[in-house]
């Protein structure tokens, strides 16, 4: 559906060339040669959009599908708007964008208005957007579903995050329009009902583009100086009035705001056929602002019937009590302790004397039995003890010893009989003992040698006489003279030289003349013969 304007704008409107500046003027042909020159893509971009302008009103509405909707940082809004045959690409800026109630998505049909126009950089037609509108509902009851479905998701609206209204509390805060009715009713209600709180009002726009921000920033600086100032509860609170004028009470900031309060909320916006944001993220939700007063403060006056019933309770059970006691009081005074205190002395004392003979008797009794049980136990254990028990194994012991010795003893006697034979056995295989046989015979043959060796002549006065060579002179003949000759006594050897040499006659022995040695040598026994020479 389109609208025509009244206002028409002419081909040679420069806002519409965006050609570069030393390009010809865009407009009608002046000549031949220009023609034949050629336009370039500016100048011809120019002319569409300047025909474009001519064709078509300052203002289209156009109604179709959202599809390919994108939102950069730079706060634009691009997407494209189609029907079942045909799409256009569209831009919607960040000023008109802001402005919007709702989130546009894909899929969503919307009426649109706005401009139509050549995009130059791409050379492709765009509808360039101004407002922005869903079609089948308004765009109040669109944004509402929207951040409803939105903090739903986040667990604004669960029932466990939300909490408890203090039931006396100190101070309240209250978040309102400082002129309207709502914080009147609020004050009134409050000083009624509770007037021992105090209450800190700090005003804010509930109407307008600016009203969200203030509602906010008001609900967390109370929240901020809550200890401070004591405030255990706070009303965020506005009058009646149409979707339209609650709308600042369903802005994203305002339940952002409520839902980080540490501070409980109370919320109490418009009627109660009026169902807000703040009224489901809150802590509790009022149908209007005497109701969010009345929610958060007691009443005084139940209060002071209440007290004024559990005094007269306490009285009337003071007294009961008291009648009670007085009537126990009553009784034990007429008891016959107070009329004689020391016969239940004597009783005891009675009572005492016989469980003390009781007693004696009884212990007695038990020891004499014990003793009766005891006396076997006695005997047994006496027996038992270990002293008569070591006695007893000494006894067997020692008999067991002397049985043992004189197995010993007998079998060592037989043992070492044994080992003597097998000893002398031994022995007489043992080579040790051999080799002493042998030297004892060996001495035996030594001693009958040096018996019969000459030596033993030798010490009888007897000699030996060898040549130069050793060999033992026999006979006379055999030395010549002039030979060396060496005579063996008993304690040496004499060397000499034969002067003169015969035999000796039978007939009469004559002494021979002994020549005197030049030269004695005395020799050493060890270097003698040996007795087998």
């Amino acid at each position: 559906m389109f609208c025509m304007s009244a206002k028409r704008r002419t081909l040679f409107d420069p806002g519409e060339a965006r050609g570069p500046r030393d390009k010809p003027d865009v407009g009608k042909f002046k000549g031949k040669a220009e023609a034949a020159e050629g336009l370039s893509v500016s100048a011809l971009l120019g002319k569409i959009k300047a025909a474009l302008a001519d064709a078509f009103p300052q203002r289209v509405t156009v109604v179709g599908e959202l599809s390919n909707v994108s939102q950069p940082a730079s706060g634009h809004v691009y997407f494209s708007l189609k029907d079942s045959d045909a799409s256009i690409g569209a831009a919607m800026w960040k000023a008109r964008a802001g402005k919007l109630k709702f989130t546009p998505r894909d899929g969503m049909e919307v009426v649109v208005e706005g401009k139509v126009d050549v995009y130059d950089v791409q050379g492709k037609l765009q509808l360039y957007v101004e407002r922005m509108t869903p079609r089948g509902e308004g765009a109040l009851e669109l944004a509402f579903r929207q951040l409803k479905e939105k903090l739903q998701a986040e667990g604004l609206f669960e029932a466990g995050r939300k909490k408890a209204i203090p039931a006396y509390p100190r101070a309240i805060g209250l978040v309102t329009s400082a002129t309207g009715a709502a914080v009147r009713d609020i004050q009134r209600t409050l000083r009624r009902r509770w007037p021992a709180a105090d209450v800190y009002l700090l005003p804010a726009m509930v109407q307008g583009d600016e009203a969200a921000g203030q509602i906010a920033e008001a609900v967390g600086l109370l929240d901020r100086n809550a200890g401070q100032l004591g405030i255990e509860t706070i009303i965020v609170a506005r009058g009646g009035g149409s979707l339209e004028d609650l709308w600042a009470f369903n802005e994203e900031p305002v339940a952002r705001a409520i839902a980080a309060a540490a501070v409980p909320i109370i919320s109490g916006v418009g009627h109660e056929v009026d169902v807000t944001i703040a009224d489901l993220v809150a802590d509790m939700r009022a149908a209007t602002p005497t109701a969010a007063a009345e929610l958060a403060t007691p009443d005084v006056e139940e209060i002071r019937r209440r007290l004024a019933n559990l005094s007269a309770r306490l009285a009337r059970n003071v007294k009961d009590i008291i009648a009670v006691r007085r009537a126990a009081l009553e009784a034990v005074q007429r008891s016959a302790i107070f009329r004689d205190p020391t016969a239940r002395v004597r009783t005891m004392v009675q009572r005492v004397d016989e469980l003390s003979r009781r007693l004696t008797a009884g212990t007695s009794a038990g020891l004499a039995g014990a003793h009766r049980r005891l006396g076997p136990l006695e005997n047994r254990l006496a027996a038992l003890h270990p002293a008569r028990l070591c006695e007893r194994a000494r006894g067997r012991l020692d008999n067991l010893e002397g049985r043992l010795r004189w197995a010993l003893s007998e079998r060592s006697k037989l043992a070492a009989d044994r080992l003597a034979v097998v000893a002398s056995r031994l022995g007489r295989a043992d080579p040790s003992h051999r080799l002493r046989l042998a030297r004892q015979r060996v001495t035996a043959a030594s001693r009958q040698l040096e018996a019969m060796s000459y030596r033993n002549v030798l010490a009888r006065g007897f000699s030996v006489t060898r040549d130069a060579a050793g060999a033992i002179l026999r006979s006379v003949s055999a030395a010549g003279v002039g030979d060396v000759i060496s005579t063996e006594l008993a304690d040496g050897a004499i060397r000499s030289r034969v002067e003169e040499a015969g035999a000796k006659s039978k007939s009469l022995p004559s002494r021979a003349k002994t020549a005197t040695p030049k030269r004695r040598q005395t020799r050493k026994p060890d270097s003698g013969p040996t007795l087998f020479d």
